[in-house]
């Protein structure tokens, strides 16, 4: 005896399942129907959800495509990402910060696909277990995990023709085995960014205008790599590593300047610059992150620990060069040179330790505490070159300063949360922290050779 089973696809993921079942010994028919719905889109009380995992528009998009899309997030440089028009949100991955550079994690996010996304979590209004510096907002994206056994994957290739052409291409792999699972990317690309620029700025008496391109070639490789395993029935320990390297060399920089000036209204002078730059830089980007996790009760109590440490290393030289007209015209005539050599290093350690308590009426409870350090070594070398009105170079003018940095910061909260309702639900909590720095610097006056601070910040 056969039973079909009837499923078909309503907009955003509703499904309607419909079953037939006859009887031998009696001639009826019974249709039983049940409509399920799946909530696209979610508000709480301190962020809006997107249920991406839910949402057809993940196939052939990437996560940066996904989020441009995601409601009350923005950009305006196809670059950083800003919520409700605040300053660049922060970015978490699996409720934990990256720290990635800025241009890392832009590549990062345009060759990961989609479809590796469960969800996006823009939290407007970051509670007490957040660090200060968080308050403008944070976008937490959160990967999908493969919950059955097997493997599965995807692969995305693109290939896009602007001013320049730009190839990138991702390939994904999730595989499950009892109660190990592990999850891989790796991504790379290709492209060259143009900038047409106009400045233009000024009083009654002078006025600058500087017109020229920019264009800035990018070659790009990386991916992460996720291991969890479920110690037992409770518990469960994650491993997860992201690495990213950037190449940019000859990214160049042409402009043409024009400085005018007038006397009451009246034009005096009109003079002419040209400004040609260059730059080769590359950059690496690696961090590991250990997470434990056991949940408590069967309300959703919880303790977790985690454990992060990031290595990013940039090296840049760059030859900038201002023209002036000479006997031609032609503006091949040196009035100025500086090429800069700046190699930053820096590294940094994070602990966190989080503990919930859910609690009967839909209380919750949360504590917990940070600790972040951070030690940036900047050793920048500068030469300065000057021209006589013959175009012959003069000596090198040098600025050497090699600035280390270190940081430690440690932070406490406490939150209290009641839900009311699945549309209303109140949050209050209260946030410490406290900062030591120390700056050094080896080419400086005296007054500021050593800079040291230590404040604390309150957050209600």
């Amino acid at each position: 005896m056969k039973t079909p089973i009837l499923i078909a696809a309503i907009f955003f993921s509703g499904l309607i399942f419909a079953q037939e079942k006859k009887s031998d010994t009696v001639k009826t028919k019974t249709i039983e129907g049940v409509t399920l719905t799946k909530q696209i889109f979610k508000k709480q009380s301190d962020r809006f959800v997107y249920d991406v995992a839910a949402s057809p528009v993940t196939k052939g998009n990437t996560t940066f495509d996904l989020l441009k899309q995601t409601p009350l997030l923005s950009t305006t440089d196809d670059k950083t990402l800003k919520i409700a028009g605040k300053n660049n949100a922060l970015i978490y991955i699996n409720g934990r910060k990256t720290n990635m550079d800025s241009e890392s994690l832009t590549q990062f996010l345009k060759n990961t696909p989609a479809e590796n996304i469960q969800r996006i979590e823009v939290i407007t209004v970051p509670g007490s277990e957040y660090q200060v510096e968080s308050s403008d907002g944070i976008i937490n994206i959160v990967l999908k995990k493969k919950m059955s056994d097997g493997t599965s994957g995807n692969m995305r290739m693109a290939n896009t023709q602007n001013k320049y052409n730009a190839s990138q291409a991702s390939f994904s792999l999730n595989y499950r085995k009892g109660k190990l699972g592990v999850s891989a990317n790796l991504n790379g690309g290709e492209n060259i960014s143009p900038q047409a620029y106009i400045l233009r700025n000024g009083t009654d008496k002078i006025r600058n205008e500087s017109v020229g391109n920019i264009d800035d070639p990018n070659k790009n490789i990386g991916g992460y790599l996720n291991i969890d395993y479920q110690l037992t029935e409770k518990s469960n320990l994650a491993l997860s590593w992201n690495s990213w390297a950037n190449k940019s060399y000859n990214s160049t920089i042409d402009l043409l300047n024009t400085i005018t000036k007038f006397d009451n209204g009246n034009l005096v002078s009109t003079d002419y610059t040209r400004t040609k730059n260059k730059e080769d830089a590359r950059n690496y980007n690696n961090s590991v992150n250990l997470n434990y996790e056991v949940k408590l009760d069967s309300l959703g109590s919880k303790l977790n620990l985690n454990a992060a440490y990031l290595n990013y290393k940039r090296f840049q030289y760059s030859d900038n060069n201002t023209m002036v007209p000479g006997q031609n015209n032609d503006f091949s005539q040196f009035s100025k040179k500086i090429i800069q050599d700046i190699p930053q290093i820096i590294n940094n350690f994070s602990g966190t330790v989080d503990y919930i308590q859910k609690l009967k009426n839909d209380y919750t409870f949360s504590v917990g505490g940070n600790f972040n350090k951070t030690k940036t070594d900047n050793d920048t070398k500068n030469y300065t070159f000057l021209y006589d009105p013959n175009g012959n170079q003069q000596p090198a003018e040098e600025d050497f300063n090699h600035f280390v940095y270190d940081e430690n910061i440690y932070g406490f909260y406490l939150t209290f949360e009641k839900k009311f309702s699945d549309k209303f639900s109140g949050k209050l909590g209260t946030r410490y922290e406290i900062t030591n720095s120390l700056g050094t610097s080896d080419n400086a006056s005296p007054e500021y050779q050593r800079i040291e601070r230590n404040y604390n910040n309150g957050l209600g």
